[in-house]
């Protein structure tokens, strides 16, 4: 059977302003990428900030980092590329192109169309993934009584029951949350959970996160300490400081993380035969990062040794 081929020139591999490569790529809201002297440049010639693909609107220009992850595939596929001879089915190509800076000119440009298989590109996202893996633990001694730890401190589970917990200040006396010992900061790291039940929440937060309060603002994705997925009876949302943005994506149970707290950037995916980037929050983190989690009565959620290898696909309007 022939091996699927992947144009990555016209996939998210590529700066829609200069149509070239991504280089020093960085990511907007909307989730459009862009290198980061083209999207420099075009805000630095308009009077407004807004995404040069979509045309979102922003209201305030916002601070550009690099999408690491996103900077280390491409960088793993032009080595792959660059060392191994092009296929036969590579294509010369000639075609209209908007010359860079709206001048109106067209001028046509003769490249080759760049042919990877997909399984090559599943590869390189999985060995990226794969260096910033993180193995983390659930931390009981801020465990909600009514959850219960199992596998090592790598799986929780709302039984209902309440367990006989010590005292402690760090415990989550009201809402069924527990947080992870692991503080992220300075650092990127990647990680996944199997969800089981019809609601769970997957997050992070700062260390200050309330534990003893009975009010929604100390619950994950309601305040401004912590950024979260729900997972609900086989749909998405996002939450953050008590506002929902509902996610319209095939839904799979197993979810990956992945936070670059240097770039300010936590990515939420859907995980099965492909990785498709379901959000990616954009912020100036000023604190360590503990990952948690908020169940329902009857759901579990596990964490799992190694990424799924998979390929990697996005949403445009995330």
């Amino acid at each position: 059977m022939a091996e699927a081929q992947l144009f990555v020139s016209q996939d998210e591999f590529t700066c829609s302003v200069c149509l070239d490569t991504l280089t020093d790529p960085v990511s907007l809201h909307c989730g459009h990428s862009f290198c980061l002297q083209c999207l420099t440049d075009c805000w630095d010639q308009s009077q407004e900030s807004s995404c040069p693909q979509c045309r979102e609107n922003f209201t305030t220009r916002p601070a550009l980092r690099r999408n690491n992850l996103l900077n280390e595939v491409i960088k793993k596929l032009k080595k792959t590329t660059l060392s191994s001879p092009p296929p036969p089915t590579s294509q010369n190509y000639v075609g209209p192109v908007t010359a860079k800076g709206g001048q109106g000119e067209d001028y046509k440009t003769t490249s080759r169309e760049l042919h990877v298989p997909v399984s090559t590109i599943s590869s390189l996202v999985f060995f990226s993934l794969l260096s910033d893996f993180c193995p983390l633990t659930l931390d009981i001694n801020t465990a909600n009584r009514v959850l219960h730890l199992s596998e090592g401190y790598k799986k929780v589970t709302c039984e209902g029951t309440k367990t006989e917990y010590p005292d402690h200040p760090d415990r989550f006396v009201f809402w069924p949350q527990v947080l992870c010992r692991e503080a992220l900061t300075g650092t990127r790291c990647y990680w996944e959970v199997e969800c089981s039940g019809d609601f769970m929440m997957i997050g992070v937060a700062y260390k200050g996160l309330s534990r003893r309060g009975r009010y929604v603002e100390c619950s994950l994705g309601n305040n401004d300490k912590s950024w979260c997925l729900q997972c609900s009876h086989s749909q998405y949302s996002l939450w953050y400081n008590k506002q929902q943005t509902v996610i319209s994506a095939p839904y799979s149970p197993r979810i990956g993380v992945y936070l670059d707290w240097p770039a300010g950037s936590l990515s939420f995916y859907s995980v099965s035969h492909t990785m498709t980037l379901l959000h990616r929050f954009n912020v100036s983190f000023t604190e360590p990062l503990y990952p948690g989690f908020w169940l329902n009565l009857h759901c579990s959620g596990r964490r799992h040794l190694r990424p799924t290898n998979t390929s990697l696909t996005s949403r445009g309007h995330c």
